[in-house]
């Protein structure tokens, strides 16, 4: 009768780890997947659609549009960093969005 009782408190905690592992896992790797992709593929400032720039973490349609507004009163953007001058991005939102810009 112990070794059932034990027997079954193995199995039972194995039961519930392995779901919250492999769930980790896939997690992890779709994070790595998609990180990667726009890693690769930077989106150029200077020519970038409202569209494109919506696919930003954090961008929506409003600051899409302002970045697209920004760029065509003051001209194209030298550096990154210059989002900053875009009316509702601060330093905060940079931070958000660097790594999946470049400036061409």
């Amino acid at each position: 009768m112990k070794k059932l009782i034990s027997g079954l408190l193995v199995l039972s905690a194995l039961a519930i780890n392995v779901p919250t592992v492999s769930a980790n896992a896939e997690n992890s790797e779709s994070m790595q997947g998609s990180e990667t992709t726009h890693i690769q593929q930077r989106i150029d400032l200077n020519s970038a659609t409202v569209e494109q720039l919506i696919s930003l973490p954090g961008v929506g349609q409003s600051k899409a549009k302002a970045i697209v507004k920004y760029r065509e009163e003051v001209g194209p953007f030298l550096e990154v960093a210059q989002l900053t001058q875009v009316k509702g991005i601060g330093e905060k939102m940079l931070s958000k969005i660097e790594r999946y810009v470049s400036v061409k």
